[in-house]
């Protein structure tokens, strides 16, 4: 009886909290944002992580980016970002939208920098089109970046 109790409260729990059905996670699964700029756009499907959460609370905004290193493309936040329990971690590759932790600061890799973890970054999404249009854009520039609707 013990085990039935048991099931029946995980399977209630699973359900209520969105597991089963996946409604606040699914829909941070599927979160898409356009950054847009020269009469380009850029598309990035989010991470679902917390310091994603609190940067798509300060859209829709503009951000003036400038080429770094010749491998990436930066900005400052508006504010800053709390990054606790933000994950730490991913490989510096083509088409990664990242936080650089030790400065606070967001970034678009548009070439690979590296084939190990590196610990100082915090992934916040991925380029699905567009890369190409921030590969070719020479200097800083300014850019929209909003939420797209599904």
């Amino acid at each position: 009886m013990r085990k039935i109790l048991f099931i029946l409260a995980l399977c209630y729990n699973m359900i209520v909290s969105g597991t089963v059905f996946g409604t606040e996670t699914e829909r941070n699964k599927n979160m898409k944002i356009k950054l847009s700029f020269d009469d380009k756009e850029v598309i990035v499907r989010m991470e679902d992580n917390p310091a994603v959460m609190q940067f798509l609370e300060l859209l829709p905004a503009n951000f003036e980016f400038i080429d770094f290193a010749g491998e990436e493309k930066i900005t400052d936040f508006p504010r800053p970002l709390s990054l606790n329990n933000a994950p730490r971690g991913m490989v510096a590759s083509a088409g990664k939208m990242f936080i650089y932790a030790p400065w606070g600061n967001m970034g678009f890799f548009y070439k690979n920098h590296g084939s190990t973890l590196d610990t100082s970054l915090i992934p916040l999404g991925e380029v699905e089109s567009g890369l190409e249009y921030l590969a070719g854009k020479k200097g800083g520039f300014p850019a929209k970046i909003e939420i797209l609707e599904k």
